[in-house]
């Protein structure tokens, strides 16, 4: 039986008046989900600990891979074709999801233009930047409400339009946030 989705909240970049896609963040249960467009994997976390990347079939033409670093949020024990980490039904503080880096000097060229009217989105402002910036990374946060300060203290001074904060009706919030550099 597939579990409900909790929700989706999709990470778009804008340029301009132009937005382009980078990550679907899905939460089925206590499973946490990370689709990239176009790369043809995911990236997974699930209740019992096992984190994976795992194929898609959904790829593009070799070569015509978004440019993306697709990093495991946090390590863990190696088991079969993947990492298992602590579960996040019972999670205790903050802990990584995953981590993606993105070049962002020709998102047109990059990156799949977003014209979607999804429901929940993070917009992250490419005005908002320091001047320079060449790369934006995101990260995916499990975040128990009942230790929020535990992500402010891996996290500190993440400025209010560089953070989304995805609450949910049990103690997991999936939290996410850009930092350019």
């Amino acid at each position: 039986m597939r579990e409900t989705i909790i929700f989706n909240v999709f990470i778009v970049i804008k340029d301009g008046i132009h937005r382009y896609y980078l990550l679907k963040v899905e939460r089925r249960g206590f499973n946490v989900y990370c689709f990239l467009p176009h790369l043809g994997m995911h990236y997974s976390l699930h209740e019992s600990g096992e984190a994976y990347f795992r194929p898609e079939g959904k790829a593009g033409k070799p070569g015509e891979e978004p440019p993306v670093v697709l990093l495991n949020g946090e390590a863990g024990r190696p088991i079969y074709k993947g990492f298992m980490r602590k579960s996040l039904h019972e999670l205790g503080s903050a802990c990584g999801i995953c981590t993606a880096v993105y070049p962002i000097g020709s998102l047109s060229h990059d990156f799949p233009k977003f014209n979607r009217s999804a429901g929940e989105c993070f917009v992250i402002d490419t005005d908002s930047f320091p001047r320079g910036t060449n790369s934006v990374k995101v990260e995916v946060w499990a975040v128990p409400a009942s230790n929020r300060a535990s992500f402010e203290f891996n996290r500190p001074n993440i400025p209010a339009n560089l953070l989304y904060k995805k609450v949910a009706q049990d103690d997991l919030q999936i939290w996410m946030y850009a930092e350019p550099f």
